[in-house]
């Protein structure tokens, strides 16, 4: 909506939340590149698709009778990462640009991490006028004074765009976020999403040192761990429990990357006085993890922790970029239980040198070590800039590719060991053996499927009041 100010008409940025599955997600990048444009001194309009029954009516109604001096939206996920769906999110995404365009002549960017792990792929898809890969604060808030003054891209970070028929990008930079500001949840109504069932996300770092050869979490957010002081997340969180919100979700690729970092946040929480008042889940690693750090997460309200174990064979650890054994995991395992955590494991099958032996140790010492709830994906989705990418474009791996022709990989495509067989998906069953713990990431219809994405069981858990990270509320559900 345009805003008439002292000298003259300032247009707004219109920041649309394009997540609509359910149970929903709340759009904690977006509204962290909202906080930065408010604090900027820039206007800013929110359209929220989640909470409209009727998205083609919610843009019309928005944009019928005001003019943005531009629109960002999100590209959360291009793909549900499931290789037994497959289900691509950018038609959807084509689908809301092109609704957009009915109704305003703004340019239509987008940001998120699926548009940073490929932009190149997905501005081709969409056709959107650009789009911010990376760090996404800095970035709006100069594209917005860049098409305020008439300016051109090229000095707008971390920006890609169309020039001349092709697509360019401008140097990525990934900033320092100790010198952004501290974040008021304020923007999206976080206290509804918590009311519907989602876990509102906060951030204690970005990026990720790992070395696992298909994750694209180092493409998107960069190589290295980048640290938000404990005390500025803590004021974050103090804001979100003033709004009555209490389930959280550690946005962070690995929580406990540094351990010291993790620490410190979790002594910051309970100092704060809010360890009572919280609880939150997170992804870890299972290395390095420590019993002083499980006590701290407890006190600190943490309800749970999905580990990416992956393998728990070493040889297929090897081949995969692990930094530990499956020795490793054992340890961690009887701390876990010592400790009294909740917890889950997530593994992978069908990654390179994956046979039906590497596949059968992994699945027993699952069951031998106990774990409460285990997540089994079968194929190992492709992302550019990985070395997985870069083995199967160059021809180390011929053979495993799912489809068999790759053409553009911002479609879903996967590799699967062909070491497997003919019937992977049999082998896993057989060897899971009807073991309610574990689940098999398949389309979310599927009695054993943990694929969250619009899947009607656990949005009817939710609405009978069953909260906390979906995994963890589907794991209650089985042993009830």
């Amino acid at each position: 909506m345009q805003r008439l100010q002292e000298k003259g008409v300032t247009q707004t940025v219109l920041l649309v939340n394009s997540n609509i599955a359910k149970p929903p997600v709340s759009p904690v990048g977006l509204e962290y590149v909202g906080h930065s444009l408010v604090e900027a001194g820039i206007p800013v309009d929110i359209l929220d698709l989640s909470f409209e029954a009727d998205w083609q009516a919610a843009i019309r109604r928005e944009l019928e009778h005001s003019e943005p001096l531009l629109v960002g939206l999100p590209v959360r996920n291009t793909d549900d990462c499931c290789f037994l769906s497959r289900r691509s999110f950018l038609p959807w995404i084509s689908e809301l640009v092109a609704e957009l365009r009915k109704w305003t002549g703004a340019p239509v960017f987008l940001g998120g991490i699926g548009f940073s792990i490929m932009p190149d792929a997905v501005l081709q898809a969409t056709q959107a006028d650009g789009g911010i890969a990376g760090d996404g604060e800095q970035g709006a808030v100069a594209l917005y004074k860049s098409l305020v003054q008439g300016k051109d891209l090229r000095d707008v970070p971390n920006m890609v765009y169309w020039l001349d028929g092709r697509v360019v990008r401008n140097p990525r930079i990934d900033i320092d976020l100790r010198h952004l500001p501290v974040p008021r949840r304020r923007l999206f109504d976080n206290r509804r999403y918590e009311e519907l069932g989602a876990l509102v996300g906060v951030e204690t770092k970005r990026g990720c040192p790992e070395r696992c050869v298909f994750c694209a979490d180092p493409v998107a957010k960069g190589r290295r761990s980048r640290l938000r002081p404990p005390g500025i997340v803590v004021e974050e969180l103090n804001d979100l429990v003033d709004q009555g919100v209490c389930w959280l979700h550690m946005c962070d690729s690995e929580f406990n990357l540094p351990i010291q970092h993790a620490r410190d946040v979790c002594q910051a929480i309970i100092a704060a006085g809010l360890g009572d008042k919280l609880r939150w889940y997170c992804y870890c690693s299972p290395f390095p993890f420590d019993g002083e750090l499980a006590s701290l997460m407890m006190r600190a309200g943490c309800a749970g922790i999905n580990f990416g174990v992956d393998s728990l064979c070493d040889e297929q650890l090897g081949r995969l970029g692990k930094s530990y054994s499956a020795g490793d995991v054992f340890r961690l395992v009887e701390l876990l239980r010592d400790a009294g955590l909740n917890y889950m494991f997530d593994l992978l099958v069908g990654g390179p040198g994956e046979t039906a032996a590497t596949t059968r140790e992994t699945i027993m010492r699952a069951r031998e070590y106990d774990v409460p709830l285990v997540g089994i994906s079968m194929g190992v989705r492709i992302w550019p800039g990985t070395p997985l990418a870069e083995a199967v474009a160059s021809g180390v791996l011929s053979e495993g590719c799912h489809p068999d022709a790759v053409h553009d990989l911002s479609d879903p495509v996967f590799y699967l060991s062909p070491q497997l067989g003919s019937d992977p998906l049999s082998l896993v069953d057989e060897l899971a053996g009807g073991d309610s713990r574990f689940l098999i990431l398949s389309k979310p219809s599927e009695q054993q499927s943990y694929n969250y994405a619009d899947d009607d069981d656990l949005a009817r858990l939710i609405q009978a009041g069953a909260r906390g990270a979906y995994w963890d509320i589907i794991r209650r559900y089985r042993r009830s």
